[in-house]
C-alpha cells in the first residue's frame, strides 16, 4: 500500500509537471503567433492623440473608424483647383459635414478642389467664400476615401505671442505675433480688415491658407498675404480662425 501511494504521488507529480510544461508552451506559442500585438500607449497623430489597442494594431484604423491606409488631408497640405494652388488651413465641421477652411481669395477663384496637381484625387466643391472684407472660404469634403486630420485646439491670438508655420519651402518657420486688427489693401481685389500680423516670412506659394499655430499647436489663423525674403525676415497677415468659426457656426474637427 505504501509503495502504491508513493507511486501514485510520483505519477501525479510527473503529470502535473507535464501539464504545466504544455501550458507554458501553449502560452509562448500564442504570444509568438503572427498578428498578436501588445497594447501600446497613446500615439500622437497630427493634432490629435489616439490610443492604439491590440485590435487597432491588428487592423489599422484611424480614430474616425476608417481604414488608416486611406489618404489623410492635414493642415498645411497643398490643394488644387482650376489653375489655383492653395493650402489646407484647418479642417472644421458643423456637426454633420466636414470642410477645409482656407483663404477666401482661393475659394473665390476655384470651384472644385483636388488633393493632387493632376486632379485625380477629388476633395469637393467650394461652398462658401468671404473676400474681400474678410479672407476665408470653405471646401466641403465629398470624397469618402479622404480622412480629414483633426484634434487641434483653438487658440486666442495676442501681441507678443510666439507663432509658427510649416511650409515645404521653409520647413518650420517661427516668429512673433506683432499686431491685431491689421488692414491690408489688395488693390483692385479690395481691402481685408481685422487680420493678425506677424514677422514670419511667408513664401509666395504659401500665401493662400497656410495655417498659423501658437504654443502647443494651438490653431490661430490662416494665411492671407505676406512679403519678405524667406526663410528669414518678412511680414505676413492671417485671417483669425476664431472669427471664421464664430461667423459660420463651426468647430475645429
Amino acid at each position: 500500500m505504501t509503495t502504491s501511494r508513493t507511486s501514485a504521488r510520483r505519477n501525479l507529480s510527473r503529470r502535473d509537471r507535464l501539464v504545466a510544461l504544455l501550458a507554458g508552451l501553449l502560452t509562448a506559442l500564442t504570444a509568438w503567433a503572427p498578428g498578436a500585438v501588445a497594447e501600446t500607449g497613446p500615439v500622437l497623430t497630427g493634432g490629435r492623440t489616439t490610443e492604439t489597442t491590440t485590435a487597432d494594431a491588428a487592423t489599422p484604423r484611424n480614430d474616425r473608424g476608417r481604414d488608416a491606409s486611406l489618404q489623410t488631408v492635414s493642415p498645411g497640405d497643398p490643394i488644387f483647383s482650376d489653375g489655383v494652388r492653395c493650402t489646407v488651413g484647418f479642417n472644421v465641421t458643423n456637426g454633420t459635414d466636414v470642410f477645409i477652411v482656407t483663404a477666401g481669395h482661393c475659394t473665390s477663384a476655384g470651384s472644385n478642389w483636388y488633393a493632387d496637381p493632376q486632379h485625380t484625387v477629388p476633395i469637393g466643391p467650394t461652398v462658401s467664400s468671404s473676400f474681400p472684407g474678410n479672407n476665408y472660404g470653405l471646401i466641403r469634403y465629398d470624397n469618402p476615401d479622404l480622412i480629414p486630420d483633426g484634434g487641434y485646439s483653438l487658440g486666442s491670438p495676442h501681441v507678443g505671442q510666439q507663432v509658427y508655420i510649416i511650409t515645404p519651402e521653409t520647413g518650420i518657420n517661427s516668429g512673433t505675433l506683432t499686431g491685431l486688427n491689421a488692414t491690408v489693401n489688395y488693390g483692385p481685389d479690395g481691402i481685408v480688415y481685422g487680420l493678425i500680423q506677424t514677422n514670419l516670412c511667408l513664401p509666395f506659394s504659401a500665401r493662400g491658407g497656410t495655417p498659423l499655430f501658437g504654443p502647443n499647436n494651438q490653431a490661430l489663423g490662416i494665411a492671407s498675404s505676406g512679403s519678405g525674403s524667406c526663410p528669414s525676415g518678412g511680414t505676413s497677415f492671417f485671417q483669425p480662425l476664431n472669427e471664421v468659426l464664430s461667423s459660420l457656426g463651426l468647430a475645429l474637427y
